[in-house]
């Protein structure tokens, strides 16, 4: 599995170089950097939802809003909600409709505005939640295991500028 993986990256490569790339720096970056990252996200981003899915009933999708709504420790509005996670309007209103039938939400009107509703986290919703986010934890744990302490500090810094760079803040 592990050198079938490493043999596509190295396939894609070749492929990518002969046809699309003249500059082997740009083919390198692509190949080298970005679909490795790329297969690693996909990788993680799968395991982790066979562990929210499988053993918490939950999607990744619910998993955030669950541990937005722990985290902050308040009520939030969909509103809030949806800019504190990458979701729509539209989208929001399904997870929560969803958590909601799962009893791990609920809603509850505004007293100072009758249009609006504020969403709150359940005590269900609550343990449900810390339970799956320590599991999700031992789980990058043991991913992470296999970097020494400076390649995790490494990687960090790494990460977080690229991701200041792709917001696009100075870094």
């Amino acid at each position: 599995m592990k050198s079938d993986i490493l043999s596509l990256i190295e396939e894609k490569q070749k492929l990518l170089q002969d046809m699309v790339f003249k500059d082997q720096t740009d083919c390198r970056i692509t190949t080298g950097i970005a679909l490795p990252l790329m297969l690693v996200n996909k990788i993680l981003t799968e395991k982790k939802e066979k562990i929210f899915t499988g053993k918490y009933g939950l999607t990744s999708s619910e998993f955030e809003v669950l541990i937005s709504l722990l985290a902050l420790n308040k009520r939030l509005t969909p509103t809030e909600l949806c800019e504190n996670i990458i979701f729509s309007s539209g989208g929001m209103t399904k997870i929560l409709n969803r958590l909601e039938l799962k009893r791990l939400i609920k809603r509850v009107d505004s007293q100072q505005d009758k249009r609006s509703r504020f969403v709150e986290i359940t005590p269900k919703g609550a343990a449900l939640i810390k339970a799956a986010f320590k599991e999700a934890i031992a789980f990058h744990v043991e991913i992470f295991g296999v970097l020494d302490e400076d390649e995790k500090i490494f990687l960090e810094k790494i990460l977080k500028k690229m991701f200041l760079a792709i917001m696009n803040v100075d870094v």
